[in-house]
C-alpha cells in the first residue's frame, strides 16, 4: 500500500520532468518534518553564489538580503565541509547564531527561530542542500528530524542530477538542431516507445506530407508500411541499431537507419534513439570530400581519395590531384574497403549511390 512518504518521493522525482513539481514536494516535506518553511538551493562553494532552485513559506522579496549573506552562512560551509545533516545548534552555540547578521536580517523578517539542513547533491564546486526552518513555537530540531531529511535530501540529490543530464542533453540536441537542419534527410529523435521528442526541417516536411511516415494522436512516429512499422517499433522499443529498407510504387524507395540509444553527460540513459531516412529517389549530391566524411565516418584523406574515385577518377588521376603517391592511395582505398566492408570498387560505386551521391560511371 502506497502511504504519504511514497507519494513525497514520487513527486521528489516528478521534477525530473517539470521542476515545478518540487515546489508541491516541499510543501509535503514541511508537513513531514513539521517545518514552516522549507528550500531548495545551491552554492559555490568557493564564490558563495547562491541559487534558490525551489520554496515554501519563504519569503523571495528577502531573497537578496540572502545573497548578501550567503558567505557567512556557516550551516551552509558545514554542511559544504562535514556533507552531513545538521541543525543551527550543531554548526555554533543558539545564543550565537541568535546574535548573528544572518539572523537578524534573512531569519528573523520570516519569523524563523531554528533551521536544520541536510546535503542533497555535490558537483564540482556547487553543493545542493534542503532545507527547513521552525519558528519560536515549536522546539528546534533535533536528531530524528534530521533522519527524516536525510532521506529526502537522497532523493532530492538523485532527481537533481538526472534532471541536470536531461537539461543539459536537450541544449545538446537544441544546438545539434540548427546543424541537422542543413541536412538532406530526415532526422527524428524518439523515446523506446517511439514518441517524437525532436525532428529536423526534412523530418518535419516529412511528417507534415504524410505519404512515408506520420504523427499519430499519442505523439508516436508510425510508417506507412505496417511490417516495416512493427519491424521500427521492435528496434526502438530493444534499444537496438538497425536498418530498413522501403520499396513499393506508393512509398517510394527509402531507407531508415536507427542508431543506438544516447547517454547524457553523466552516462546515464536519457531513453533518446536517433532515426534517420534516406530519400533513395532525391537527386544525388556532388561526393565532396567533407560530405563523404560526415556520411561515411572516414578519415579526412580517405574522404578525399574516395570522392575523386566517385567523380570517375582512376587511382592515378586521384594521386595526382592530391600530390600524393599511387600506392599510397591504393592503400587509402583498401583500408576504406576494409572499414566499410566492401571487395570491389563497384560496391563503392553502389554505397555512394545509396548514400544519395551523384556518382560518375565507373573508368
Amino acid at each position: 500500500m502506497i502511504d504519504e512518504s511514497d507519494r513525497l518521493i514520487g513527486l521528489i522525482y516528478e521534477g525530473i520532468v517539470d521542476d515545478s513539481h518540487w515546489g508541491a514536494a516541499l510543501e509535503r516535506v514541511a508537513a513531514f518534518v513539521g517545518a514552516i518553511g522549507v528550500g531548495l538551493g545551491m552554492q559555490d562553494m568557493e564564490s558563495h553564489q547562491f541559487r534558490g532552485l525551489a520554496s515554501r513559506g519563504i519569503d523571495l522579496d528577502l531573497s537578496h538580503d540572502y545573497r548578501r549573506l550567503a558567505s557567512t552562512n556557516k550551516i551552509w560551509i558545514e554542511i559544504g565541509r562535514r556533507r552531513q545533516p545538521l541543525t543551527d545548534q550543531m554548526v555554533m552555540p543558539k545564543a550565537d547564531f541568535l546574535r548573528s547578521e544572518l539572523y537578524a536580517d534573512w531569519f528573523r523578517p520570516h519569523g524563523f527561530h531554528g533551521v536544520m539542513a541536510a546535503p542533497a547533491l555535490f558537483k564540482s564546486r556547487a553543493s545542493v542542500v534542503l532545507v527547513a526552518f521552525r519558528d519560536r513555537r515549536r522546539e528546534d530540531f533535533e536528531r530524528a528530524d534530521l533522519k527524516k531529511i536525510r532521506g529526502l535530501a537522497y532523493h532530492f540529490g538523485q532527481a537533481l542530477s538526472l534532471h541536470a543530464d536531461r537539461e543539459q542533453a536537450e541544449q545538446e540536441l537544441a544546438a545539434a538542431k540548427v546543424v541537422l537542419d542543413e541536412m538532406p534527410d530526415a532526422i527524428l529523435f524518439v523515446d523506446y516507445t517511439a514518441r517524437l521528442k525532436h525532428v529536423n526541417k526534412i523530418g518535419q516536411i516529412m511528417l507534415d506530407s504524410g505519404a512515408v511516415i506520420r504523427r499519430l494522436l499519442n505523439g508516436r512516429l508510425e510508417i506507412r508500411d505496417r511490417q516495416a512499422d512493427q519491424l521500427l517499433a521492435a528496434m526502438i522499443s530493444g534499444a537496438r541499431g538497425g536498418e530498413l529498407r522501403l520499396s513499393g510504387c506508393e512509398l517510394g524507395k527509402f531507407v531508415i537507419r536507427v542508431h543506438p540509444r544516447m547517454r547524457g553527460a553523466g552516462g546515464s540513459d536519457i531513453g533518446v534513439m536517433i532515426v534517420r531516412i534516406i530519400d533513395l529517389n532525391r537527386k544525388g549530391e556532388p561526393p565532396t570530400a567533407a560530405r563523404v566524411r560526415e556520411r561515411l565516418g572516414l578519415s579526412v584523406r580517405q574522404s578525399e581519395v574516395i570522392s575523386e574515385l566517385a567523380k570517375g577518377g582512376t587511382e592515378a588521376t586521384v594521386a595526382q590531384k592530391l600530390g600524393i603517391r599511387e600506392s599510397t592511395v591504393h592503400e587509402h582505398i583498401r583500408r576504406v574497403y576494409d572499414k566499410l566492408e566492401l571487395g570491389s570498387r563497384a560496391e563503392l560505386i553502389a554505397l555512394l549511390a545509396r548514400v544519395n551521391f551523384d556518382i560518375a560511371p565507373l573508368p
